[in-house]
């Protein structure tokens, strides 16, 4: 019987030592993509708080400028013990306002909301009263309880109904009483700059948004059919709710979910030094994925061809395995069959079809033993030399032998003669595998007679002993 144990070991090694590798190389490779990811992206967010620290600079810096000409503007109007010239405050503010170019409107509001005049509009009486607009209310409260100088929430313009966001400075004597409101529309592409001056190109958007969740500016701007959403209530989503979780804090990052909870952008903020507005700066998680893909795809190719190798070695490996070990398992069926064919084995050898069973040969001691020629038993199949073994008991019995699981079976049957007679037999079978079909079986049958008789004789010999033995009556 043919030793499988050995001719498998070394496939099994192959195959434990190809699974190894491979599992080793994919966990090397999501540790490498892990790794290049957090990489890819804390590279990205330094992009990101570069533009940030230098544009909250920028910012500040110009809010500050603008609240120094203010406070100088309204100290050059409230220096004054008489009642307000209106014609020196025009030429102020005109002044003023020629000065700011960059600025939409400069208006000078008293206290109670009378709207006195602009930097392009004198003093007239159809100049209209703000005393009953929610939002001045809004702003001057703000102004009555916090700094002197304020960036405003949005509001509807007066004058041509567009979205516009004012800087304001309430203008006080000596005692804190408010005397006048200074209120300059800022630029609606105020960031513009900073954009375009920006380290790169591929950020989503610049935008200032205030504690209340109100925006200020946004660049670039979206649609008119989105201003009113966009400036008319405070925003809401991941930004904002990181700000109040984290109470304003001076530096941010966080990144903007989707719907399909897949991050989508990613949000760097700066907090202004000297005023309550946070600057954010917003790029798309695509840019951050390029970026990482044009470090990784080397890497990746690498390997891909590496694991591709691996497959290819382990198949052809696996390949030329098979092929050895079958040859090696055809030269020793052939060694055993050229030993079982000896014609001076005293075993009866057979050859059949593994499909019909039809006899294909047998050796001269077999045809003696049952007294056929092999003409004559080339016409029978092995179950009509054995009565006692059925088709539905045999089919079964072969079946580890064709999916290979095993090498030869044994199995005991009484095999008849030519004549009709019968003897007991020890079958041993083997399947002989062949490169054009599915081969035949090779039966080593050995004659049981001579094994049954000593049994039986050693059984009649026992006999009296054992009779003698039960008739014996124990003593009480």
């Amino acid at each position: 019987m043919i030793n499988a144990s050995g001719a498998h070991h070394p496939k099994r090694i192959l195959k434990y030592a190809a699974a190894l590798l491979v599992l080793a190389l994919l966990a090397y490779a999501s540790f490498l993509v892990s790794q290049s990811w957090r990489e890819a992206k804390s590279d990205q967010a330094g992009q990101l708080a570069t533009i940030a620290d230098l544009s909250e600079i920028a910012i500040d810096t110009y809010f500050t400028q603008l609240e120094i000409g203010m406070q100088n503007l309204g100290a050059d109007l409230a220096d004054t013990h008489n009642k307000l010239d209106l014609d020196r405050a025009f030429k102020l503010v005109n002044w003023f306002q020629r000065l700011h170019t960059e600025l939409g409107n400069v208006m000078l509001i008293r206290g109670d909301g009378q709207l006195l005049l602009t930097g392009n509009t004198a003093n007239n009486r159809d100049m209209p009263t703000l005393v009953n607009d929610s939002a001045f209310m809004n702003f001057r409260g703000e102004l009555l309880q916090g700094p002197a100088f304020a960036i405003g929430q949005p509001v509807m313009g007066h004058i041509d109904n567009s979205w516009v966001v004012s800087a304001r400075y309430a203008v006080t004597d000596e005692t804190g009483k408010l005397l006048y409101i200074l209120s300059a529309n800022l630029p609606a592409n105020m960031l513009q700059r900073y954009w375009t001056d920006s380290i790169t190109p591929k950020i989503t958007a610049l935008g200032l948004v205030r504690d209340d969740g109100y925006l200020v500016s946004r660049y670039p701007e979206p649609d008119v059919a989105s201003l009113d959403k966009m400036y008319g209530k405070p925003a809401e989503g991941a930004m904002v709710e990181y700000l109040r979780a984290n109470n304003y804090p001076q530096l941010g990052q966080v990144e903007i979910r989707g719907s399909d909870g897949k991050a989508s952008d990613l949000l760097v903020m700066r907090r202004l030094q000297h005023y309550p507005v946070t600057l954010f700066v917003e790029m798309p998680m695509s840019v951050v994925k390029a970026a990482w893909w044009h470090k990784m795809h080397a890497p990746y190719f690498m390997m891909a061809l590496l694991l591709a190798g691996i497959f290819a070695f382990y198949s052809i490996s696996l390949h030329r395995r098979r092929a050895w070990s079958m040859t090696q398992r055809r030269e020793e069926l052939r060694r055993n069959y050229e030993r079982a064919l000896d014609e001076r084995s005293p075993n009866e050898i057979f050859m059949f079809d593994a499909d019909t069973l039809q006899f294909t040969y047998a050796n001269d001691y077999a045809l003696e033993k049952l007294g056929y020629t092999l003409e004559q038993l080339q016409k029978k199949t092995l179950l009509s030399l054995h009565p006692e073994m059925g088709i539905e008991s045999f089919g079964p019995m072969v079946e580890p032998l064709r999916r290979g699981e095993r090498e030869a079976i044994k199995y005991h049957t009484v095999q008849a003669r030519e004549n009709g007679s019968t003897y007991p037999v020890e079958v041993n079978l083997q399947l002989m595998p062949s490169n054009d079909d599915g081969g035949g079986f090779m039966a080593i049958i050995n004659d049981m007679t001579a094994l049954r008789q000593a049994e039986e004789n050693i059984r009649k010999f026992n006999a009296p002993v054992e009779r003698r033995a039960g008739r014996v009556t124990p003593a009480i």
